[in-house]
């Protein structure tokens, strides 16, 4: 019996989140069906974090500065984010998924793969069948969409993901391969970046099925290990578990590709205020402080770059943790131009153990 493995994930998780709140709170128009964003408010020039389909529509887009939104469209309405709400919606369904699933991962707030293992093929048979009723199921439970998308390991259930939205169910098997995934120019490849595309295509590599007949040795010498991963992705190559450790990690961290090569502070910054928030939140359901800190950038030749401090004492707020990561970041950084960021916090331990300083500077 062949392996089975959903990815699903929320459609515009923060902008449908938003509109089930404010929906909840009385407002008489879902936000998802109007031009509307999701904006990092806190910034100084503020930037899209998410928007609807007609925003889409009208080429608003995720990191377009909210000056720029605006200009394109002066009517369009705007919702501040709050990611502890975003947390419950994202818990809500995790842990719905962790009880009828016996493998589970979540890969992000708003994503997560589960197994449809043999056991659940044996019973309920057609897994697309059961995707659909997934999906409905989270809809009419929830108040929000999602895509499911079923493949047999987990690249390509999450290279799947790419196809047909919003609320749609679609598949990736073996068999499917040749029509589906080979065919599909090389920029479309899961990993595949802004600045790896072009160098692919000067070697001749157009497709995903000429990166995987090309030789590996070749791939990895033009652009060092990244390559490796690069080539068994486009040869479906995935035996990854699917394995829950988002909640029993020794670290936590949060991340984002830029989907930009920027070397505009302000926004970069954006995104570790963004990550601040998040990662705080985390720790505050779950009753914990840090005491170690690690900033990460990718710059656009893929060369990685970190730094870290250590804390005398635990700390778990959000402006302590912003304010260190900046400071991290503007001691790493060289002025060249990222295209992902990270931030990483360990040294997790019990709220309670949490010492203040006698005096603090």
């Amino acid at each position: 019996m062949e392996r089975i493995v959903f990815h699903i994930d929320v459609n515009s998780a923060f902008l449908s989140w938003s509109a089930k709140q404010v929906l909840e709170k009385g407002y008489k128009i879902d936000i998802r069906n109007i031009v509307s964003v999701v904006w990092v408010q806190e910034t100084r020039k503020g930037f899209v974090l998410a928007c609807s389909i007609p925003a889409k529509k009208l080429w608003i887009y995720t990191t377009m500065r909210i000056s720029d939104a605006k200009k394109i469209c002066p009517e369009l309405k705007v919702a501040p984010p709050d990611y502890e709400y975003y947390k419950k919606c994202s818990d809500e369904m995790m842990n719905t998924l962790k009880k009828k699933f016996k493998y589970f991962q979540q890969y992000s707030i708003d994503e997560c793969f589960v197994e449809y293992d043999e056991n659940m093929q044996k019973i309920y048979w057609d897994p697309v069948r059961v995707a659909n009723e997934l999906r409905e199921f989270i809809w009419q439970k929830f108040w929000f969409t999602v895509n499911v998308w079923v493949g047999n390991n987990k690249f390509l259930a999450k290279m799947a993901s790419d196809f047909e939205k919003p609320n749609k169910v679609h598949t990736l098997y073996f068999d499917e391969i040749e029509e589906k995934l080979r065919p599909l120019p090389i920029g479309e490849l899961f990993w595949c970046g802004r600045k790896t595309e072009p160098v692919l295509k000067k070697m001749g590599i157009n497709t995903i099925w000429d990166l995987a007949k090309t030789d590996k040795a070749l791939i990895k010498a033009k652009i060092w290990s990244y390559g490796t991963i690069l080539h068994d992705n486009a040869n479906w190559i995935d035996n990854t578990k699917v394995e829950d450790t988002y909640d029993d990690r020794k670290c936590i961290w949060a991340s984002s590709i830029t989907k930009i090569d920027t070397k505009d502070r302000d926004y970069i910054l954006s995104f570790y205020e963004w990550f601040s928030e998040i990662l705080a939140i985390s720790l505050k359901d779950r009753n914990l402080a840090w005491d170690r800190l690690t900033v990460h950038i990718r710059y656009t030749d893929f060369s990685h770059k970190s730094h870290q401090m250590k804390l005398h004492n635990p700390i778990n707020t959000i402006q302590e943790l912003y304010t260190y990561g900046v400071k991290l970041f503007d001691e790493l950084w060289n002025q060249k131009d990222v295209n992902l960021v990270w931030l990483t916090i360990s040294g997790l331990q019990d709220i309670k153990f949490k010492q203040g300083a006698l005096f603090n500077f």
